[in-house]
């Protein structure tokens, strides 16, 4: 991985030696104080003819628990086609052995104890992910070849890697393009750097190209990632209207996002016209909710003569 994707926390690889830890790379080794349910599971035993599921969650987060069932269902599926799944926690033994025990059969996976978070920190921290639930695959190679939300696509991502259509330098840019948006986040507070900043954005929204979601992701991100104090309505907005014009007028959640990029750089009106838009394609009641509030909030703040 070059410099230019950004700097990236440093690990100890199973060589013993300290080196940035990218997708393609041999996986790091696990070292795993207690298995509670499952294992053990060696990671390293399984190459040729295992892909493992390293999923970290905590049982304090009501999101880790909500994706517990799709993991079961998951584990169920490919179990005969050498796939393991495995949950770790650093939380306490005595604590997880009594939440697994209570879920029985709908916690069907391998459940170990990261002891003080050192495979926590050996997977994450490298790929600037700091949230769980999060899962990281291990192909039959040993190589860590994917990571995401448990919730996202990772079931698409194992059916591809069993039938061998799994695109790895697809993965890789992805990824990569994901470490320039942190880079992005690096510079574009200060007034020294937002210049660099605006050529980062630039380059990220040419390398997205054709990627609605990604393009609709990056613009929520300007929009509204707490680590952004400077926004840029303008790139936003380009990231959005691609995003919108790539087919994403039929989806809700890029509609959404695209009347507030119109909405801070100032198209009031048409934000308002596609947030009711949005409202129309909400694809169930939770989420229209959620759309006509941030309408009334709209047509509060131009009443008003505000900004959000």
């Amino acid at each position: 991985m070059k410099v230019v994707v950004g700097i990236l926390g440093f690990i100890l690889l199973v060589v013993s030696s300290h080196a940035e830890l990218a997708l393609g790379d041999p996986a790091p080794t696990l070292s795993v104080k207690e298995w509670i349910k499952g294992g053990p599971v060696d990671i390293t035993a399984g190459r040729g003819e295992k892909i493992y599921i390293v999923e970290f969650w905590a049982i304090s987060w009501p999101p880790s628990v909500e994706a517990i069932p799709r993991l079961t269902e998951l584990q169920k599926k490919y179990k005969d086609r050498g796939v393991v799944v495995m949950g770790l926690t650093s939380e306490a033994p005595s604590l997880v052995k009594l939440f697994v025990q209570k879920n029985g059969a709908k916690m069907d996976y391998a459940v170990g104890i990261d002891e003080r978070d050192s495979a926590y920190k050996t997977y994450m921290e490298p790929f600037d992910q700091d949230g769980i639930p999060h899962a990281f695959i291990i192909d039959k190679e040993s190589r860590l070849v994917w990571h995401g939300h448990p919730l996202g696509s990772l079931d698409k991502a194992i059916e591809e890697l069993l039938s061998g259509k799994f695109n790895l330098e697809g993965a890789k840019n992805y990824d990569r393009i994901g470490k320039l948006q942190k880079k992005y986040i690096e510079t574009v507070n200060a007034a020294v750097t937002r210049g660099q900043a605006a050529e980062l954005g630039a380059t990220i929204i040419d390398e997205l190209g054709k990627d609605a979601a990604g393009l609709n992701s990056f613009a929520w991100r300007i929009l509204t990632d707490h680590r952004i104090e400077y926004r840029d309505a303008v790139l936003a907005l380009k990231a959005a209207r691609q995003a919108y014009e790539l087919g994403g007028s039929k989806d809700p959640a890029i509609v959404d996002t695209y009347a507030r990029a119109l909405f801070e750089s100032g198209e009031k009106q048409a934000a308002i016209q596609q947030q009711k838009a949005a409202i129309g394609l909400a694809k169930d009641e939770g989420q229209r909710i959620e759309f006509e509030s941030t309408l009334k909030k709209y047509q509060r703040l131009l009443k008003e003569g505000n900004r959000l």
